[in-house]
């Protein structure tokens, strides 16, 4: 454990180290109001970055998520002990302040009773779906996203009322 947790802060380190390039290469620019000179200059940071992800043998995707997520997290507020895709997750906190003060505290983790972010504990913060469903509401939500096809959602639909209990509820709660 120790050896892989050591392979994942140095992971960490050079996700942020590639992202922090990219914005040496082109900072991050705000959001909203761009005129026919933006959409131009647009296209040559993108042609920018598609060269330097291409030249380092990175996908321009990665790139460019690992520099917003750099742009969100600056060095002094970034944790080694925190995995990259944990910042990642928690990257879209619009207040600064609550997304540093937000990583600093991480969550009981219940199995280990260890205060540390896992990936379903930042997911559940920002209400997104987890990987591993605990709650009822969790768990619906996790059947939802396997149900998305009416074909799929009827054949489970069929099974699930062919367990009594289950139909009882079911007309119960209609």
């Amino acid at each position: 454990m120790a050896e892989t947790r050591e392979l994942i802060t140095q992971r960490t380190r050079i996700q942020f180290r590639i992202g922090d390039l990219a914005l040496e290469i082109e900072p991050m620019r705000r959001q909203g109001g761009a005129s026919s000179s933006d959409a131009i200059f647009g296209t040559l940071v993108s042609q920018v970055l598609a060269r330097f992800a291409e030249d380092v043998g990175m996908s321009l995707s990665s790139v460019n998520k690992w520099r917003w997520v750099a742009s969100r997290w600056p060095t002094a507020h970034r944790r080694d002990e925190v995995p990259h895709y944990i910042h990642e997750i928690l990257a879209p906190l619009q207040d600064e302040r609550q997304r540093f003060a937000t990583l600093a505290d991480p969550p009981v983790d219940q199995r280990t009773g260890a205060r540390r972010w896992t990936p379903d504990a930042a997911k559940r913060l920002m209400g997104r779906q987890v990987e591993r469903p605990e709650t009822v509401q969790e768990k619906v939500v996790a059947v939802h996203a396997l149900v998305n096809d009416e074909e799929v959602a009827s054949r489970v639909a069929q099974d699930l009322l062919r367990r009594p209990e289950v139909a009882s509820k079911a007309m119960t709660a209609c």
